[in-house]
């Protein structure tokens, strides 16, 4: 934290244990500005190992074997699954993050691979949005468990701001289900994936796959361009999105995505 909001390990650390009743201005708003994001943006040093041990167990969920995630990329340390891993350098974070980004929407080749982490419980790419998977206090969505109620209000808000063109308003605090809510009404008004994030506070992929994973159509038609596909006529990224998520579903026992409560995934 101390290196991300420019600050020393001291000041940190004292302000962490109450030593003050009073900081400099300067140190404040710099506080105020830090995110996790920052932590994992640095040059250097450590960071919390938890989402990329996330991701690998991810990328293993839809096939994708140790042996393959080392050949494309992924440090070899990264590999050991198993809890107790608390750190990985920065460079190794990177690393898997980018692999990761290549191969979450793509099948792996091993069955095997599936079989096993299903037994494992490993969450696949789809259960997780990509702004939360290096936050230990984030669960992957696994399906409904239960009704949720949602503030309407607060969904009203969020569709007013995209509709107008704005940023997300960050007091709104939405939850995953009043964000869900909002990407479909601004969804089915065609706005387009990038807008609909830049309203809820997510980004353009995040809401790709909360469509998917929601069976929310989009009023907004793709442009034909380079990355549609030949066949179905949608963006590359969504035909590889509609392959994995017939994957997730094919490596469910039952064929259909769980209706157990999302737990977390230890790293």
């Amino acid at each position: 934290m101390a290196r991300a909001a420019g600050l020393s390990d001291t000041a940190v650390g004292q302000l962490v244990g109450g030593h003050h009743d009073l900081v400099q201005r300067q140190t404040a708003e710099r506080v105020a500005r830090l995110t996790l994001a920052d932590v994992f943006e640095q040059a250097s040093g450590n960071v919390p190992s938890i989402g990329a041990t996330r991701r690998v167990q991810a990328l293993m969920a839809i096939g994708w074997r140790k042996a393959d995630l080392d050949a494309a990329g992924v440090p070899s340390a990264q590999l050991v699954t198993r809890a107790g891993r608390d750190w990985i350098t920065v460079a190794g974070w990177r690393q898997t993050r980018d692999v990761y980004d290549r191969l979450s929407m793509m099948p792996g080749p091993s069955q095997a691979c599936r079989d096993r982490a299903h037994a494992k419980g490993y969450a696949p790419p789809l259960a997780w949005d990509e702004d939360a998977i290096d936050d230990f206090r984030a669960v992957p969505d696994l399906g409904p468990a239960s009704r949720v109620d949602v503030d309407h209000v607060a969904v009203d808000r969020a569709v007013a701001t995209g509709r107008a063109g704005m940023a997300c308003d960050t007091s709104l605090r939405l939850t995953q289900e009043e964000r869900v809510e909002a990407v479909r009404v601004l969804a089915t008004r065609g706005s387009s994936d990038g807008e609909i994030g830049n309203a809820v506070g997510v980004s353009g992929r995040t809401v790709l796959r909360l469509r998917q994973r929601h069976e929310i159509d989009s009023a907004k038609a793709p442009r034909r361009r380079d990355g549609v596909g030949a066949h179905t006529g949608e963006p590359e990224g969504t035909s590889r999105l509609h392959r994995a998520m017939q994957l997730d579903r094919a490596a469910s026992p039952l064929g259909g995505s769980s209706t157990k409560p999302a737990r977390a995934v230890g790293a």
